[in-house]
């Protein structure tokens, strides 16, 4: 069994426990760890994005999406952390609209390098994976979003512990070698049946 796959067994059981148990408190730490991804991104489009090709209107679009990422991110970042409860909901909708302005503008920008010959499969996965996102988020900000993060725990929780069963079901067995002594000759031979 290797280490790793061993670890993320584990981390998806201990996510979808966190989830059943601490829904608000999980729910509290994925908007942050959103805030602090929308940075990065943001960071990452104006440093790298913008410069793939010379197109204005690209890149014109790449910095008001890397622009608007930085912003969103220190926001979902301190608002929260500042103003207690009330501002967790509202960023979870500020983040899910965020996720889907984010989306149309990424998907404007991939049209554009469609001429370029750079590969835009990564930005086309970004751009359903935020759309995803912010559909999740309009669900989690709803009355009913705790019993949907419950749901996803729960779901979690059995896909870690069904990955560690069948981790340890699959394990390679550990053959031990075996000495044998010939009783005529008094040689020692070794097996490892």
């Amino acid at each position: 069994m290797k280490k790793s796959s061993l670890f993320i067994g584990f981390l998806l059981s201990l996510i979808g426990l966190l989830l059943l148990i601490i829904p608000r408190q999980c729910v509290q730490a994925i908007v942050i760890l959103l805030g602090i991804e929308a940075v990065a991104n943001g960071i990452y489009s104006l440093m790298y994005t913008r410069k793939l090709i010379p197109d204005s209107s690209f890149q014109y679009t790449v910095i008001c999406r890397g622009m608007l990422s930085i912003v969103i991110g220190l926001l979902a970042f301190f608002l929260p952390l500042k103003f207690a409860q009330a501002m967790w909901n509202i960023m979870l909708f500020v983040l899910a609209v965020y996720l889907i302005i984010g989306a149309l503008l990424q998907m404007y920008a991939t049209g554009k390098l469609r001429e370029t010959g750079v590969d835009r499969r990564q930005f086309i996965i970004e751009s359903i994976i935020s759309i995803c996102a912010a559909i999740v988020m309009f669900i989690i900000g709803a009355k009913s979003g705790i019993v949907f993060v419950r749901i996803v725990g729960t779901v979690v929780l059995l896909c870690g512990l069904t990955y560690l069963f069948f981790l340890w079901r699959t394990r390679p067995l550990v053959q031990e070698p075996v000495e044998v002594v010939d009783d005529i000759s008094g040689t020692i031979e070794k097996s490892n049946e």
